[in-house]
């Protein structure tokens, strides 16, 4: 039986792999058109100019970029089949399924749109701020641009998924609530580091604009799940 499902877990993956990754291409394909508009709503809402410092930087950034703003655009549809190719080895009834899918499209983009409105903007002052004096000045290029607002945006979406995971990981009994209450203390040390590591700047501040929300959602995955776990008995 253990042969068995790991062979069927194979399969969906090699089916969800090449199925999100013709959803990503076609999506990224269709922001290539729109990359100059997409860089320009980086740029207004980082208030700074950057520069290209070799003859195709431009046209390799606008790739980069609208394989980043294909996958950003294609998460709904990717969540989507991961939850159509894996639901048979988690259990989970349909109905209970599609709000997973719902609440994790959501989450994924409040925590993007949190991180473009708030985060970048004052991320990239503190540092431009910094790096002023002494006769410095920055030059930014088109590609580090493009990379270091990507990957911003991109991990504080998949931040906001903390509660998903754990009432799914509690949902198929990986996880129980006691465990995770117990480990609280050092829940909110890795969330600190974690912020440490993954915002640009060193300063509370900004730190704690990502360690906050996601110590809150960790909490409310912990609530969720204890909310699951009355409703199937579970003491």
């Amino acid at each position: 039986m253990e042969r068995e499902r790991i062979a069927l877990l194979l399969r969906a993956s090699k089916k969800f792999i090449y199925k999100a990754l013709i959803v990503i291409a076609a999506a990224g394909f269709l922001s290539f058109f729109y990359s100059k508009g997409l860089l320009s709503l980086l740029l207004k809402k980082a208030d700074i100019k950057i520069y290209y410092l070799s003859l195709p930087e431009v046209f390799l950034s606008s790739i980069e970029l609208s394989i980043y703003a294909g996958l950003f655009f294609a998460i709904p549809v990717v969540i989507y089949l991961a939850w159509h190719e894996f639901h048979s080895a988690t259990g989970i009834q349909a109905v209970q399924g599609y709000m997973f899918i719902v609440a994790a499209i959501i989450l994924f983009y409040v925590g993007s749109l949190f991180c473009y409105s708030i985060v970048l903007p004052s991320g990239i002052k503190f540092l431009i701020d910094y790096g002023k004096g002494n006769n410095i000045t920055a030059m930014i290029s088109m590609q580090r641009f493009v990379v270091f607002c990507s990957a911003m945006i991109f991990a504080f979406g998949l931040t906001f998924e903390v509660p998903i995971v754990l009432l799914m990981l509690g949902k198929v009994g990986l996880v129980r609530s006691k465990s995770l209450t117990k480990t609280r203390r050092f829940a909110a040390l890795f969330i600190v580091i974690g912020a440490a590591i993954i915002t640009p700047t060193p300063d509370i501040y900004n730190m704690a604009l990502l360690a906050v929300p996601t110590y809150l959602l960790y909490e409310i995955g912990i609530l969720l799940m204890k909310i699951n776990e009355r409703r199937q008995g579970i003491r």
